[in-house]
């Protein structure tokens, strides 16, 4: 890819606007370099208990629920290599050893991942970036031949992971509501995110465990959501609590 046409897709995906924009900057550069699919990973550790996770990908519909099956996850060795390294990974079938692990690439070898080249950064504060790019062909893990294509996916995923966060999963918004959760409502989220359970929370808050769960209740009605987990990420993302 000419240097021009290459910096400026760095500097597309860097100042994207918006999610769509930001999937559409992804998908047109894994194409301009020969991946038909791309995907890209923002992962938030609020606490031990509490990670939060948002997905860009062009992956066909059929195959998404695999994608994004977190179970899968914890068995595929490409998932798991990015989630322990930094190092970036040309991976075929050759990486997928175990039984279990061949019956994944004969799944997902039926949407066309069959090779591919992945990565990871991992900035501190419990936030980490994945991005990787896939083809139905088996030949990713020639690695000399490929180098320069890597290392301009490598570049431009670097640039990516600096907008990621912010367009995906942001710290905060400017979003107000017609009735603010109260401090103690708040207080009992807050004592929620460390994975306590109701009546845990009211220990820790000397409340009777129904009251707990009221306030919780109140904090996830006045905050429009539907679960205590999306109260608890929203209120993240308003500043209305902070993670440990």
């Amino acid at each position: 890819m000419a240097d021009s046409l290459f910096s400026r897709k760095c500097l597309d995906i860097l100042h994207a606007g918006s999610v769509k924009e930001f999937s559409k900057q992804l998908v047109q550069f894994s194409q301009s370099v020969g991946f038909s699919t791309v995907s890209a990973v923002v992962v938030t550790d609020h606490s031990p208990t509490l990670t939060e996770f948002q997905t860009v990908s062009n992956s066909p519909a059929d195959y998404l629920p695999d994608f994004e099956n977190l179970e899968l996850g914890l068995i595929d060795p490409v998932s798991q290599h990015c989630k322990r390294s930094s190092l970036p990974i040309a991976w075929d079938r050759t990486n997928y050893t175990s039984p279990e692990q061949s019956e994944l690439w004969e799944r997902q070898a039926v949407f066309g991942y069959r090779s591919g080249f992945a990565f990871a950064v991992h900035p501190g504060k419990g936030r980490h970036f994945m991005l990787g790019v896939d083809w139905e062909h088996d030949r990713c893990a020639r690695v000399p031949y490929y180098k320069h294509i890597f290392q301009d996916i490598l570049e431009f995923g670097l640039h990516a992971q600096a907008a990621a966060f912010d367009l995906c999963l942001p710290a905060r918004a400017n979003t107000t509501f017609p009735s603010q959760p109260a401090p103690s409502e708040l207080e009992a989220l807050r004592w929620s995110m460390d994975g306590m359970t109701s009546w845990e929370v009211a220990h820790a808050m000397s409340l009777s465990e129904r009251h707990a769960t009221l306030l919780m209740q109140r904090a996830m009605r006045k905050l429009g959501c539907a679960t205590k987990y999306e109260a608890i990420l929203l209120a993240i993302r308003l500043g209305l609590i902070e993670a440990p």
